[in-house]
């Protein structure tokens, strides 16, 4: 049996199983502040797997635009009852067997639940609002019953990529919404995301990422992000999504 099926039978009443290039992604039914689920990863072979946020609670502090980052110190004291670790702000288990997989993503996704709620609670604003969370009430308002987040969708590479939200139209048509924050990393990876999606070529697939222009941006990241997909300031998001799904 194939890790992904004996992973997704075990965790088939709380949550979803994705393989990925390098192992499998879990979508768990726990959820951060702003209501996007945690998602773990799970990579290694054999009878040996690690399972980690990938970063995923740090993400969420970044997108709330909190000016500071707990450090590797502080989200140790929050997660060493857990038996877990962390480096550069990833949070990760030991090493653990096949059928210990379903427990030790949950204990690692409770953790980085943690992590994010203690950032919110205790490190400062740099924007007094939420920007992922203010793009999703607006979403919500006009496109609710057509409207999913969190969505995977598979690049060129044959890689699936999260999207932030993903609007089905009518024709079987899709447009892909990607909020990015001001942040190398979220760049980054946005970028390859978008651009390998871009390259299926697909007809029935449109793509936009939003940033939020309450903040500043250089030109060249602005320029990065065109890259991957047509970029539209939050400002204005509503009546392009609009135009775009008329």
């Amino acid at each position: 049996m194939k890790h992904i099926e004996r992973v997704t039978i075990d965790l088939q009443n709380i949550s979803s199983v994705v393989e990925t290039e390098d192992g499998l992604r879990i979508s768990t039914q726990c959820l951060y502040a702003s209501n996007s689920s945690v998602c773990v990863a799970v990579r290694g072979g054999g009878d040996e797997f690690v399972i980690s946020d990938d970063g995923g609670a740090l993400g969420e502090i970044r997108s709330s635009g909190l000016q500071q980052q707990p450090t590797d110190r502080q989200i140790s004291s929050l997660i060493k009852n857990l038996g877990l670790k962390v480096k550069d702000g990833v949070i990760y288990s030991p090493r653990v067997s096949l059928e210990a997989i379903p427990f030790a993503s949950i204990i690692v996704a409770n953790a980085a639940k943690t992590v994010a709620d203690w950032g919110l609670d205790h490190l400062r604003f740099a924007v007094p609002r939420n920007f992922r969370r203010d793009l999703t009430e607006l979403l919500q308002r006009h496109f609710h019953d057509n409207m999913k987040d969190d969505q995977p969708v598979v690049g060129a590479s044959n890689k699936p990529h999260r999207f932030g939200h993903v609007i089905y139209l009518e024709n079987q048509k899709r447009l892909l919404i990607d909020p990015v924050i001001n942040d190398s990393s979220s760049i980054n990876s946005r970028v390859v995301a978008n651009l390998d999606v871009k390259m299926t070529h697909n007809p029935l697939i449109e793509q936009i990422i939003i940033y939020d222009d309450r903040m500043e941006w250089t030109s060249s990241d602005l320029k990065l992000l065109q890259v991957g997909a047509t970029i539209v300031p939050f400002s204005t998001v509503g009546e392009e999504i609009q135009r775009l799904a008329a």
